[in-house]
């Protein structure tokens, strides 16, 4: 296992995510209270990996902790799994979680805009799990091409991300988001509330899925796949595969 901290500066403000990031036990409770719909994001993973049918490699981008992604390999066959994430906090329990399952793996401390470069091998499936959405727009398109370039043909780029609906605006999303967190977060206190609708104000940037698929499209991805939507429209499961040569 090998834990790397490369230095770096990424145009959006990483710090503030990074600071964030940092209050696990906050995030903790958001996700054990299924606030984000991690269990059925997970349900829908499953049925995937278990439909790809082989060994395969998974390269996570904004790993965190990687507990969500330790419960979902555990048992299956990974040949090899990769972290990058912006918190030494987090890779520190990514290290123990990922650790618990033995498969080979490393854990990558920085920015993945600009570690991403560094990652020279292909993998079968690269996972995004609540994390583009902190990129700027023409960095999301930067993404979609260099990550096209490090999937397997016959692979999948997952993302788990907030959408815009059709012809929604960011303030028109912040709104309902922090309207619905206030009102259904119960077992949070309001100080916690108001830290996450603040992180969300100042470090999310959503796009609509007619945007993600241009940027897919130009990268060499076939339209996404909706594997889950949640009931309220916030976020979406994607999955993106590579365009074959002939497509």
């Amino acid at each position: 296992m090998l834990i790397e901290e490369v230095s770096g500066e990424g145009v959006r403000d990483a710090e503030a995510v990074k600071e964030f990031f940092n209050q696990w036990s906050v995030y903790h409770r958001i996700v054990e209270n299924d606030y984000l719909y991690h269990r059925s994001v997970k349900s829908a993973l499953v049925r995937l990996l278990d439909d790809l049918g082989r060994p395969f490699s998974f390269l996570d981008l904004g790993c965190g902790d990687a507990a969500f992604s330790a419960e979902l390999l555990k048992g299956r066959a990974v040949t090899s799994y990769t972290g990058i994430d912006l918190s030494n906090v987090a890779l520190d329990f990514a290290a123990e979680n990922i650790g618990k399952i033995g498969i080979p793996h490393s854990l990558h401390c920085g920015d993945f805009m600009t570690l991403i470069a560094s990652i020279p091998e292909a993998h079968d499936i690269i996972y995004i799990g609540l994390s583009l959405h902190h990129l700027a727009r023409e960095e999301k398109k930067f993404l979609f091409g260099e990550l096209r370039h490090r999937i397997s043909m016959g692979g999948a780029l997952l993302i788990f991300d907030p959408v815009l609906t059709p012809g929604e605006t960011r303030e028109h999303y912040l709104g309902r988001w922090t309207d619905h967190a206030i009102w259904s977060w119960q077992s949070l206190t309001s100080e916690e509330v108001d830290r996450a609708v603040q992180h969300v104000e100042t470090a999310d940037f959503p796009e609509d899925l007619t945007t993600l698929n241009r940027m897919a499209l130009n990268a060499g991805f076939q339209p996404a796949k909706i594997l889950f939507m949640d009931r309220t429209d916030f976020y979406a499961l994607m999955a993106f595969q590579p365009l074959q040569l002939s497509e």
